[in-house]
C-alpha cells in the first residue's frame, strides 16, 4: 500500500509576490524519496530549494512578478557552472593539453609567467563562486 503524507514546516521567508508565509513542504511518499519545496501558505506559489520559481500561483500578481523576473533575468555565473560540469572530464583534460601546447609553442615560459596566476585566480574564483551556491549564500 502507498502511503503519502505532507510534512510542513515554517521557512523564515516571505513571499516575494504577495508578502505571504512561505513553508517547507516535505512531501512523503512510500518507495520514493522525500521530495522538498518552498511553499507560500497564501498564494500557493512553489520555489525549488536553491530559490527557482517551479510553480507560479493563481494570482494576478504571481504571473506579473514571475513575469517581472523573467524579463529582467540576466546572465548568472551559475550558467557557466552548470555549463562546465556538462563537458565531459576527458574533453577538459585534451583542451587543457591543446592549451598548454599552443603556450608553450608561441609564448614560451614567459607566457606561463603571466598566465599561471590569471589561471589560478580564474580556478578560484570558479571554486568560491561553486561553493557560494552550494552553501546559498546567492
Amino acid at each position: 500500500m502507498i502511503e503519502t503524507r505532507t510534512n510542513w514546516e515554517d521557512s523564515g521567508f516571505d513571499c516575494e509576490h504577495c508578502g505571504g508565509e512561505i513553508l517547507l513542504r516535505t512531501d512523503h511518499e512510500t518507495g520514493l524519496p522525500d521530495r522538498k519545496c518552498y511553499q507560500c501558505r497564501a498564494c500557493s506559489c512553489q520555489w525549488s530549494l536553491d530559490g527557482e520559481l517551479e510553480r507560479v500561483g493563481s494570482g494576478e500578481y504571481c504571473r506579473a512578478a514571475a513575469r517581472r523576473r523573467q524579463e529582467t533575468a540576466s546572465f548568472d555565473v551559475g550558467d557557466v557552472i552548470d555549463w562546465t560540469n556538462r563537458l565531459s572530464k576527458s574533453l577538459w583534460i585534451l583542451l587543457a593539453i591543446i592549451a598548454g601546447a599552443l603556450l608553450l609553442r608561441f609564448g614560451g615560459g614567459v607566457v606561463l609567467r603571466l598566465v599561471l596566476p590569471l589561471l589560478l585566480a580564474g580556478v578560484s574564483v570558479y571554486l568560491v563562486v561553486r561553493y557560494g551556491r552550494r552553501e546559498g549564500w546567492w
